[in-house]
């Protein structure tokens, strides 16, 4: 087989008439995604090593916070500095980012240390600006989308303490709308806003979920006697229905659909009982958000993620019922009917639509 240069294959499609123009410039190569994320696995066990050796040669510094905050500091300064000099270098990048894992956990020591020996607010509340400084200032895939998660999560222990955990569900589901909706913002710079995207829907899919899964973790954080207002707790599931209908709005528009047709007054009433059930069982609203995001955007990444939680979320529903098997049974069977009539319902009246508008 003939290899052909970039130029002569541009001639030769320029000859047959498929592409007009000057030969675009070459992209940068990049290595696949599965390489980057091996590489960020190991910038973490990378930083384990990195704090082992410095707590052993200079355990002075995990024990005051005068000495931590700078030492962690300095060290996001430095891996800031070594993904500017060479962000396409996997082999320094890897190193870069396991000094600013390891200058996090020095500032977590150090304003832990400030905020003495209980979990304070002062302690997560800082550290989460620092980590959203550090997703935008970082010019690295994989350092974004950790640092923007930490950051969800930092705020996310930092409202609990404070007696208010869905206020991070809340930020986390606003900012995973604003960020996937807008492909504009996301096609001029999609090395910022992908991966602040991708850190956003994960805490997301985690945090609405958090009512249902792993809800101990933050009960022991909550102040005083371990309890929440009531709508406190709701508000987080609440608010990530009221935003996928936002987004199920948009969506419709984008895709040309009236809100008084046939198919937008079926798609309108299903995004609301979705919602509802999303209510009764947290986690659905936030996995079927991400998956209808995924789906609208062509990303294979966000439909997965989408897919596992709303399968993971809904399994966990299922499970930690206080009913019989023969009425779990009779649930699973008419919700099979349900989802078939609604299959059918689509087949035969949606088409018909399209058909007769065109």
């Amino acid at each position: 087989m003939n290899t052909l240069t970039r130029e002569e294959l541009w001639t030769r499609l320029s000859e047959a008439g498929l592409v007009a123009g000057d030969l675009p410039a070459a992209a940068e190569s990049q290595s696949p995604w599965p390489v980057r994320v091996m590489l960020g696995i190991a910038g973490w066990v990378g930083a384990l090593f990195l704090l082992g050796f410095a707590g052993a040669a200079f355990a002075l510094i995990f024990r005051s916070a005068q000495a931590a905050l700078p030492a962690g500091a300095i060290c996001c300064a430095v891996a800031y500095a070594i993904f500017r000099a060479m962000p396409r270098n996997d082999f320094i990048a890897q190193f870069g980012f396991a000094i600013s894992l390891a200058g996090q956990a020095l500032l977590l020591v150090g304003l832990a240390e400030l905020a003495g020996d209980r979990p304070s607010a002062v302690t997560f509340l800082p550290m989460a600006a620092v980590e959203a400084a550090l997703a935008f200032a970082v010019p690295n895939y994989i350092h974004r989308v950790f640092t923007s998660l930490a950051a969800n999560f930092c705020l996310f222990i930092a409202a609990a303490i404070l007696g208010a955990p869905a206020l991070a569900t809340i930020v986390a589901a606003v900012g995973t709308a604003l960020i996937w909706l807008n492909q504009v913002r996301m096609a001029e710079r999609p090395q910022l806003w992908a991966p602040l995207g991708y850190g956003f829907a994960i805490a997301l899919l985690h945090l609405d979920g958090s009512l249902m899964i792993g809800s101990d973790f933050w009960r022991m954080l909550l102040p005083r006697n371990g309890e929440a207002p009531h709508f406190l707790l709701w508000s987080g599931p609440l608010v990530a229905g009221l935003i996928f209908l936002y987004v199920v709005w948009q969506l419709r528009e984008r895709a040309g659909v009236e809100a008084a047709s046939l198919g937008g007054v079926f798609t309108l009433s299903a995004a609301i009982v979705l919602a509802l059930c999303g209510l009764a069982a947290p986690g659905i609203s936030a996995a079927i958000l991400v998956l209808a995001l995924g789906f609208a955007n062509g990303n294979r990444v966000l439909m997965g993620l989408g897919l596992l939680a709303f399968a993971g979320y809904l399994s966990h529903f299922y499970y930690q019922l206080s009913s019989t098997l023969l009425t779990k049974s009779m649930v699973l069977a008419a919700t099979g009917v349900a989802l078939l009539a609604l299959r059918w319902t689509i087949d035969r009246f949606l088409p018909l639509e399209e058909s007769t508008s065109a």
